[in-house]
């Protein structure tokens, strides 16, 4: 990692260190910086941070989960048997040949999930080169979530999954990426991850399916109608595009540093508009109005963080002083506020 002063820090650059003021978190180790960021650092007066480079990038590979208070979704050993799976998936050059270790990889992100109840939705990032990786998975995980929620049949959910996992691939092959790419549809970079990734895969159909490589094109359609290419909207768009849509967004935002409650809160605000309803008030019932990770301020002036969903999407469990405890009337403790900063 290096210091770098603030009149020197881009968009861009990835935070290595926690920015606190106050014992306020401001940034958290891992976060992508955008123009919004550096403003907030310029109101706090922050003089420098420090941010990784390209040498810390290639020493340190290891996914991370970013609320390390809280268990991953998943062991960190089977995560990383999925990482290494989909880093062969990603090897065209192969799989034309063989595209059975994609269908190994989503017969076992399904096994999973599938019997799974109380879902915490804690879920490993990676910086550099594994990041579009575990974006990938990330996807497939929350699409299986849903569609697991939904009592899908097996087969759909089945073409969901490996649609999950290629949507973004055309990204490896321009080697750029841009992570918030549901806000910029007018980004030349996005724009051609879409046509850059079909092409490429086109001809799989036959082995893979012609749903699952259609959805690379069609995943920044939008439910409105405003989105790239084809102008779809509503029920024209096909459902395996309307529900990882709702995963990528999520897990797109988490990654590039806001908090699980402002990710969920950009999902309900673009429902109807950029995402279909149905599936974002799916994925709500799933993970509440404060999803696991957020921090809050209780009504008693004391922090916490969330750990699970409570009986009500509205009064999750929380840890406070190392207890957990359930908000809402019985025990008269509540959200006072989300602390949006942490």
């Amino acid at each position: 990692m290096r210091k770098v002063l603030f009149s020197d820090l881009q968009p861009g650059y990835v935070i290595a260190e926690d920015v606190t003021k106050n014992s306020i978190i401001l940034l958290s180790e891992g976060t992508v910086l955008t123009a919004h960021d550096i403003q907030q650092l310029k109101n706090y007066s922050i003089k420098m941070v420090y941010v990784y480079d390209e040498d810390d990038f290639q020493m340190d590979k290891d996914i991370k989960i970013i609320f390390k208070e809280i268990p991953p979704v998943v062991e960190k050993q089977k995560y990383e048997s999925w990482t290494n799976q989909f880093e062969k998936v990603k090897d065209i050059t192969k799989l034309n040949e063989n595209s059975e270790e994609l269908n190994t990889l989503v017969k076992d992100i399904y096994s999973t999930f599938v019997e799974e109840e109380n879902i915490v939705l804690n879920l490993f990032h990676a910086i550099g080169d594994e990041a579009l990786t575990a974006h990938s998975i990330n996807t497939a995980i929350i699409s299986s979530i849903i569609s697991v929620n939904l009592k899908m049949p097996y087969v759909f959910t089945f073409q969901l999954l490996k649609a999950s996992l290629l949507h973004d691939i055309g990204y490896s092959f321009l080697g750029e990426r841009v992570i918030n790419d549901y806000e910029d549809l007018e980004n030349k970079t996005v724009k051609s991850h879409l046509i850059s990734g079909y092409k490429a895969m086109k001809n799989f159909k036959d082995n893979i399916s012609k749903e699952a490589i259609d959805a690379i094109l069609e995943h920044h359609e939008r439910y409105d109608g405003k989105g790239i290419f084809m102008r779809l909207s509503g029920e024209r768009i096909n459902p395996l595009v309307r529900i990882l849509q709702v995963g990528d967004a999520y897990d797109s935002m988490i990654e590039s540093g806001k908090n699980p409650y402002e990710a969920i809160s950009f999902l309900l605000k673009q429902s109807g508009k950029m995402f279909d309803p149905y599936y974002v008030s799916t994925f709500f019932s799933i993970t509440g109005l404060y999803p696991t990770g957020t921090t809050v301020l209780l009504n008693n002036n004391k922090k916490a963080i969330v750990v699970k969903k409570g009986r009500a999407t509205v009064f999750p469990v929380v840890e406070m002083d190392g207890e957990r405890i359930e908000t809402g009337s019985e025990t008269g403790i509540f959200i006072k506020e989300v602390l949006k900063g942490e």
